[in-house]
């Protein structure tokens, strides 16, 4: 890995670490202190997504028009910002339901742009001669590792100083990665405003309906978006309430997908060389749909553990190998002077799906049942194998350099 790339990686691995603090202390807020109810607790969930959809068209074109890296830093800097008001809200006595939602939000817009620069800077900073899978599964990688370690120490923290002084460690995380940016060196990205914010919509999404690579990247990136985030909505309540699964089991459950989500992510680069790029591609979400297939019969079977820990493993493997692999390819074919565009319109996409896949899920397991749901979201997922079959990508031998 190139120089430039371990100050990136260094930064978004100790982000990654603060950002779970936020995740466990907000709702921890919400409900200890402010006696939230459940369905303020759907609403502080909602708005951390919310602007993917709102934001995601137009947030392509501020990403072509202003040069990237110092896009990315205030993005670091207004995350770090408003996860600071906590704490001294909390100092001051003035937490409120409303300013946890304004910051929900807030980090939610950063996350957006800051995700959407980084995707079109990162052909740039890993060079012509890097490997833009192998970079992007580093990073999905510090991503998993964070969810597995941080919560433990996270829990002893916030239950050492309190969930609203622990969100400083988020705000001190965001610094330290907008700091790790300015190491990074010269910014090679430059600003063009030759259009109209729409012209600039029209350009991205025109230019992936026009491309069947990025066409079919998108529409699989729907599909297991979707399909994911139907079985995450019922998974819980199979887990729990059919299966009675205890806490520590469902701990070793989502422990299973990130482990295997992360080797699957480290590994995408060596399989896409072994057995073609489009091969991972079309076979990934088949894996995982398996996976979530195979967890539905649990309840009976004379042991449900083993069927659950084999699809939670298989679910992983198979979603994180080909989205790595799926993010140097949307980085390779997407042209430089409309990146920001067009990844925008695809994170439009794929981010903006996933209310609607939960919606999905929940509406199943009413209706279906929680086990036959859980099956239901494995076949939502195994369509996007169906999307890499119709737009070509399974001929593709290997990712191209930008």
């Amino acid at each position: 890995m190139k120089h430039p790339f371990r100050w990136l990686l260094g930064g978004q691995a100790i982000s990654a670490l603060g950002s779970q603090v936020t995740f466990m202390a907000l709702p921890l807020i919400a409900v200890t202190l402010l006696d939230s109810n459940p369905l303020h607790m759907g609403i502080l969930g909602a708005l951390d997504n919310l602007p993917y959809l709102l934001f995601g068209l137009f947030v392509g074109s501020l990403v072509d028009r202003r040069r990237r890296r110092p896009l990315m830093i205030a993005s670091d800097l207004l995350r770090a910002l408003a996860v600071l008001t906590i704490p001294v809200a909390f100092l001051v006595g003035g937490i409120t339901f409303t300013h946890l939602c304004l910051v929900a939000f807030a980090v939610g817009l950063g996350n957006l742009v800051f995700d959407v620069a980084c995707q079109a800077q990162m052909p740039d900073i890993v060079g012509e001669d890097g490997d833009l899978v192998q970079a992007n599964g580093a990073l999905q990688t510090t991503s998993g590792i964070a969810s597995l370690t941080a919560p433990g120490l996270v829990g002893v923290f916030i239950a050492t100083v309190g969930a609203p002084l622990a969100m400083l460690i988020d705000a001190f995380s965001y610094l330290i990665s907008a700091a790790s940016l300015r190491m990074i060196g010269p910014d090679s990205s430059t600003a063009t405003a030759d259009a109209t914010v729409w012209e600039d919509v029209k350009t991205g999404v025109g230019s992936v309906v026009r491309d069947n690579r990025l066409l079919g990247l998108t529409g699989a990136g729907a599909a297991v978006s979707l399909g994911m985030n139907a079985a995450f909505s019922v998974l819980m309540v199979f887990l729990a309430r059919e299966l009675h699964v205890s806490t520590i089991g469902i701990g070793l459950v989502f422990l299973a997908i990130a482990l295997l989500g992360a080797t699957g992510a480290l590994t995408a680069h060596h399989l896409a060389k072994a057995v073609g790029a489009g091969r991972v591609l079309l076979w990934g979400p088949v894996v995982a749909a398996v996976g979530l297939v195979c967890m539905a019969p649990a309840g009976h079977v004379t042991t449900p553990l083993l069927l659950i820990y084999l699809g939670a493993g298989l679910c992983g493997w198979g979603i994180m190998t080909s989205q790595a692999l799926a993010a140097g390819l949307r980085q390779a074919f997407a042209p430089e002077e409309i990146r920001g565009r067009v990844l925008g319109t695809m994170r439009f996409v794929e981010w903006g799906i996933m209310p609607v896949g939960a919606l999905l899920g929940g509406f199943a397991g009413q209706l279906l049942g929680v086990a036959p749901a859980v099956a239901f979201s494995g076949a939502l997922v195994a369509t996007g194998s169906v999307w890499v079959l119709t737009t070509g990508l399974a001929r593709l031998h290997s990712v191209p350099i930008p």
